[in-house]
């Protein structure tokens, strides 16, 4: 039986093991934030939540809400929010998989779980980073409505800014025959991930990054107008 459920001050040891094993398989230690062990603890305390995702009693994947308070960092920043909204902020943090639990969905169920809890807390802006790079992590991002904002040299390397409004309904991105996602929009401009100036050039235009998929074997972001 697979459960998500809240983590405890007990979970601590499981949760930083895991975070360090996935850490070493990575190709690039970029990819990813390099947490400290006071980090998560913070984030069971007091400014945040941590869930995992459990097979029985084994923590198969872990996932972090971030609800920064008045005086911690807040992504917001990043997005030029206006002080009035950065109270409505929640950051949909880092998140882990064992590798021998991949490839079932769990960066997507993770994150629709805490979408809703940020919403129960009172949170309806979420606010992620991920880098271009990272794409099993931009497609779970994308796949549950949040778009491409910006970009910005953040924890070691270039980071999507990205953000829903939970407040809005979403609608799913509609998939076409070839199961990439693909938006069906006349107006989408599909720019190849490792095109970093182009798609700068795009956000500067007022354009947002909603989907994705593989042309040529090339993965390109599709973006539109806000």
């Amino acid at each position: 039986m697979t459960t998500i459920r809240r983590l405890g001050t007990e979970h601590l040891p499981a949760i930083i093991g895991l975070h360090h094993k996935v850490l070493a398989l990575l190709p690039t230690k970029s990819l990813a934030a390099c947490e400290t062990d006071g980090f998560f603890a913070d984030h069971i305390a007091t400014c945040g939540h941590i869930y995992g995702a459990f097979r029985d009693d084994t923590l198969m994947a872990y996932s972090v809400l971030g609800l920064p308070r008045r005086d911690d960092p807040n992504f917001g920043v990043d997005h030029n929010l206006l002080p009035g909204q950065l109270a409505r902020v929640a950051h949909i943090d880092g998140v882990s998989v064992a590798p021998e639990w991949r490839g079932q969905g769990w960066q997507r169920k993770m994150i629709n779980h805490r979408l809703a809890a940020a919403l129960a807390a009172g949170r309806s802006i979420a606010l992620s980073t991920v880098a271009p790079g990272n794409v099993p992590s931009l497609r779970s991002l994308l796949s549950c409505g949040l778009t491409i904002r910006g970009m910005v040299e953040k924890f070691g390397g270039i980071r999507y800014l990205v953000r829903r409004d939970l407040a809005a309904d979403f609608a799913p991105v509609p998939v076409t025959g070839n199961g990439t996602g693909e938006r069906l929009q006349s107006d989408m401009q599909w720019i190849n991930l490792d095109d970093l100036p182009r798609q700068r050039t795009a956000i500067a235009g007022g354009g947002i990054g909603v989907g994705w998929r593989v042309d040529g074997g090339k993965i390109q972001i599709g973006y539109v107008p806000e």
